[in-house]
């Protein structure tokens, strides 16, 4: 039998108190706990399409119930977070696309002497058939995306103008002050309550998921926070004149996730101030108001995997680095930022290319010029001279590895994924001293929405040694 101790305690004159001796009280029997008929004859519930309850549809994924037996846990089979706690209320069954038009949800209740008692259902639902415009731009079509520091300023201060639309092409309006490089956030851990977590770096990155789960990992792979992540209220036409919506993590969880000036505080919840498939720029107001000029905190971030959306656009020659040879080092970290080839032998600048035809087998095509580029539409890539001649084209696909443990360098910790096309059809897709040999299959060394280096091994395995070819190219401006 549960006994209750209690203290009793008598008042006398002047506020003087004596103790008395402790006495047990008998409490109440634990109620029995509720069997899994009654829990499951209990629920009723009712499925909407839309999160309002508007539109009742048998296989909506937006369900309206309520408890007899009181207050329940809701859990997607599988899954240990709950969606829904409460005696009633409204849920959404979490589906993606591809999955059965059904789920298992999973009605729980925490008896009165700690047991669980559950039932499960059995829902019809509607799977997506494509994704909301905002996870297109987050994920990609492909599910998943990686997405690294912007290069200049990826993380800094700026007053609150009130002027969302001074945030276009990744600007920060009213911008006070910005890191120079996230290499240089180590300097910055006063923001970070003082501790140094491994993505204080460049080549750090996090991979956003269709399933709603944002992960960071630091440059070799590590992983260091994660959470659930949503957008709510998007809104493109930033009717409101500042966001054009919400990004909000149920932990911090995205890179560097400090309020500037706050000693460690941590984001959950970010303006989202202009997003493409290339870019991303977040801002926290710290509670300051629009227009205020108060401080805030504002993130910059770029597309890190190459997909149909990111890799859209004009792409030209690295002015530097633009064709190559070197040794397979099999340090595939080592092409850590744009431009950067381990163990590089040779290099030629675009204008240099027009002696290199014994690559080619010894003809011009036009392309071997400052100025000629090649234009990713979807997926077909077509290469131009500087004048606009078309000189080959083809259909490409990148084929990524999985990122999560060696920043998804595979096994061998080499390449992060293969470029392929169904002919040569990149700039200058020659490889290098084997007179003409024409490349449909690259190796992705670097990538990020601005920047690519791609290699062809020539069959030379990692760490060999042997001769590879490098290319670097860079976007050019619209």
């Amino acid at each position: 039998m549960k006994k209750i101790k209690l203290i009793a305690m008598t008042a006398a004159m002047g506020m003087v108190f004596a103790a008395c001796e402790p006495t047990l009280i008998d409490g109440p029997e634990p109620f029995a706990p509720v069997d899994a008929t009654v829990l499951a004859n209990g629920i009723t519930y009712q499925q909407f399409a839309d999160e309002a309850c508007t539109q009742p549809d048998p296989a909506g994924n937006f369900v309206k119930f309520n408890s007899a037996s009181g207050v329940v846990q809701v859990f997607a089979e599988g899954n240990e977070s709950p969606l829904y706690t409460g005696a009633g209320g409204v849920f959404k069954i979490p589906v993606k696309r591809g999955q059965p038009g059904e789920a298992n949800l999973i009605f729980r209740i925490v008896n009165s002497d700690g047991t669980f008692t559950d039932a499960t259902m059995k829902l019809s639902c509607t799977p997506p058939t494509e994704l909301a415009p905002e996870m297109l731009l987050l994920v990609s079509d492909n599910g998943k995306k990686v997405w690294k520091y912007a290069a200049n300023t990826p993380y800094g201060n700026a007053g609150n103008s009130g002027n969302g639309p001074g945030f276009d092409t990744g600007a920060v309006d009213g911008q006070w002050w910005g890191v120079d490089c996230a290499d240089s956030l180590t300097t910055q851990l006063a923001h970070s309550g003082g501790v140094a977590y491994g993505d204080e770096a460049n080549a750090a990155y996090m991979v956003f998921t269709e399933d709603g789960v944002v992960n960071t990992y630091d440059p070799t792979g590590k992983a260091i926070r994660g959470g659930k992540f949503e957008v709510k209220n998007y809104d493109p036409s930033r009717a409101s004149g500042w966001e054009i919506g919400k990004l909000i993590t149920s932990e911090p969880a995205l890179l560097f996730p400090w309020s500037m000036n706050e000693n460690g505080k941590g984001v959950t919840e970010y303006d989202l101030m202009y997003l493409t498939p290339q870019q991303m720029t977040l801002v926290y107001t710290k509670g300051n108001g629009s227009g205020s000029w108060g401080e805030i905190s504002y993130w910059k971030f770029i597309a890190g995997s190459p997909d149909p959306l990111t890799m859209e656009g004009k792409w030209t020659y690295d002015p530097a680095n633009a064709f190559g040879n070197a040794g397979n080092s099999g340090a595939g970290a080592a092409f850590n930022a744009p431009g950067v080839v381990d163990g590089k032998w040779w290099g030629a600048t675009p204008a240099d290319l027009s002696g290199q035809l014994a690559h080619t087998g010894g003809t011009a095509y036009g392309d071997e010029a400052e100025g000629a580029y090649m234009v990713f539409e979807g997926n077909t890539v077509t290469t131009y001279a500087p004048d606009g001649t078309k000189v080959r084209g083809g259909e490409w696909e990148a084929v990524m590895n999985d990122f999560v443990d060696g920043a998804g360098r595979g096994a061998a910790g080499w390449e992060l994924g293969k470029l392929n096309t169904t002919e040569p059809a990149l700039l200058f897709p020659w490889s290098i001293n084997e007179g003409g040999v024409g490349v449909t299959s690259y190796d992705i060394m670097y990538y990020d929405a601005n920047n690519m280096t791609l290699v062809y091994t020539k069959g030379n395995g990692a760490g060999s040694w042997g001769e590879i070819t490098h290319w670097s190219f860079v976007r050019m401006a619209e």
